[in-house]
């Protein structure tokens, strides 16, 4: 928010904002035909809502920010819709999805979830970002423009200075669609941009201003940067060029318009979770990797209604996991590698010499064909990268200290980042018998359960959540709040406070979104 000190409203102080939390009510800033950016003022406890261009406040009014280059460029709602389940919305998202895109139903559901998350954004522990990876002509484009007609306050550019991307995040917190290929001379400044708006407490400090970089991000590459940190954080998801003839543009009419009700249905959405998200218990949830959990906490809390689709989430991040994990590179591997070995030929050592590590890497590196090798300083310093500081100087040369704890870290190492059974890699000589921490793992199915299956188990349990279109029919029929069709001429003046004139034509305008079309 910001305060505009030279305009009153009947005598009190104006405010520009485009979201506020107050007692018991939420403020949204929205677009609407005709009318420009208008504020909806929603009551927590779902009897009221109505759109209007000033909202009192304590001592002060609210009112939506004067239009300008950012904000023209956002695509806000323009209308609102109707409650529903989690499982509905992302049947919705889905099915929307796959009218214009030819994804995999795995790589469909955590967009949809990705969807979902980017409409209660400023609740999540981390904003979500999601890579677009395929070669030219592989949809990337038309990715970036599906998420952008659905995803909250979708701004896609295709090119994007550091003190735009700043100002626009800090004021609006949008859904920003960056499509790589216009920002090829300008790589490092956007990896930089990218990695800090992923946490919500990370500022950045411009001309004696600061400003937050936090909220969702989309960005289309040809390849995936070479940027391991910022490759952790995003879902990614592999583009392929399509023969298929049945796919809508998404300029399409029809695809536009089920765009904006979709949206309107997910701003009633972002109403009713606001303040009430949580987690549901999954198993093997505590098996995820800290950055691994923190995904999957940003797309679970928005569908944490809806156990069965957390449950399928965490699958398929269990899954992407393993396809984009990246090896060490080989001089850090050679380092490990001897490492391992070396605990495995003297298992009765506590410490090892920086010496033979730095042999038995520099055999291994060897092997793979490498021309440099490694000195012991060299060694020294990977083990530090490794968390293995505990050495010493002695008679014979520096030293490495190993307990039982980094034992095991070091074969948790080599499973993250070499094989999967880690004992394979033991040299002949090794003792036959396994360390106990050299137990092969039981391979995991790689393959989630379809949303079909899901969407059928749901549907067969008694009072389980239909799907989206059958729930559109039934609020056809009686209305979120017991409206009858017959009763339609009567909505105004029964949804909104009507105040003045001016009030009443937003409202004529907002109710039309009230009701949610059948799926074709």
């Amino acid at each position: 928010m910001r305060a505009s000190p030279k305009r009153f409203y009947e005598g009190k102080p104006v405010i520009e904002t485009d979201f506020f939390v107050g007692q018991g009510w939420l403020v949204e800033l929205v677009r609407i035909e005709n009318f420009g950016l208008v504020l909806i003022h929603y009551k927590d406890d779902g009897t009221k809502w109505k759109s209007s261009l000033h909202v009192p406040s304590g001592e002060s009014v609210l009112c939506p920010p004067v239009e300008d280059e950012i904000t023209r460029h956002v695509r806000f709602a323009s209308r609102v819709g109707i409650y529903a389940s989690a499982q509905d919305y992302l049947e919705a998202v889905d099915s929307f999805l796959a009218r214009c895109l030819d994804l995999d139903q795995r790589y469909r559901f955590l967009l949809a979830c990705f969807v979902l998350s980017t409409w209660v954004v400023d609740r999540l522990p981390v904003a979500p970002y999601v890579a677009l990876v395929g070669l030219p002509r592989s949809g990337k484009s038309t990715a970036l423009r599906a998420l952008h007609l659905v995803c909250r306050r979708g701004m896609i550019t295709s090119d994007i200075s550091s003190a735009a991307f700043y100002r626009a995040c800090d004021r609006l917190t949008p859904t920003i669609c960056i499509d790589e290929a216009a920002t090829a001379g300008q790589k490092r400044t956007l990896f930089h941009l990218l990695r800090s708006g992923t946490t919500r407490d990370a500022v950045a400090f411009r001309q004696g201003q600061s400003y937050h970089a936090y909220g969702a991000k989309v960005v289309a590459w040809t390849e995936m940067p070479d940027d391991d940190a910022l490759n952790s954080r995003c879902i990614v998801i592999p583009m392929q060029e399509t023969m298929r003839t049945d796919l809508l543009r998404t300029t399409d009419p029809e695809i536009v318009e089920r765009a904006d009700n979709l949206q309107g249905h997910l701003l009633m959405y972002r109403f009713k979770k606001y303040n009430s998200l949580k987690l549901p218990p999954i198993p093997r949830y505590e098996r995820l990797r800290s950055r691994d959990r923190d995904l999957y906490e940003a797309l679970a809390l928005p569908i944490g209604e809806d156990p069965k689709a957390c449950a399928r989430l965490l699958e398929c991040l269990e899954y992407q996991h393993d396809l984009n994990r990246e090896p060490l590179p080989s001089n850090q591997m050679a380092v490990l590698e001897s490492l391992f070995k070396q605990i495995h030929l003297q298992p009765g050592e506590g410490a090892y010499a920086l010496r033979q590590l730095k042999n038995g890497a520099n055999l291994n590196l060897g092997a793979l064909g490498e021309r440099f090798h490694w000195n012991e300083k060299a060694v020294s310093g990977v083990l530090k990268t490794f968390g293995f500081l505990n050495r010493k100087r002695t008679n014979s040369g520096w030293v490495v200290q190993i307990d039982r704890a980094a034992r095991k870290r070091i074969h948790e190492l080599l499973s993250l980042y070499g094989v999967d059974s880690p004992a394979a890699c033991l040299p002949s000589q090794a003792p036959n018998e396994l360390c106990e921490f050299c137990q092969p793992q039981d391979p995991r199915n790689p393959e989630p359960p379809s949303i079909e299956h899901l969407a059928r188990e749901t549907s067969a349990e008694p009072g389980g959540p239909s799907n989206l279109a059958s729930t559109i029919s039934e609020h056809s029929e009686h209305g979120e709040l017991g409206e009858h069709k017959n009763d339609a001429e009567e909505r105004p003046r029964r949804w909104g406070w009507i105040e003045n004139q001016e009030d009443q034509d937003l409202v004529d305008w907002v109710v039309r979104g009230e009701d949610l079309k059948k799926e074709p």
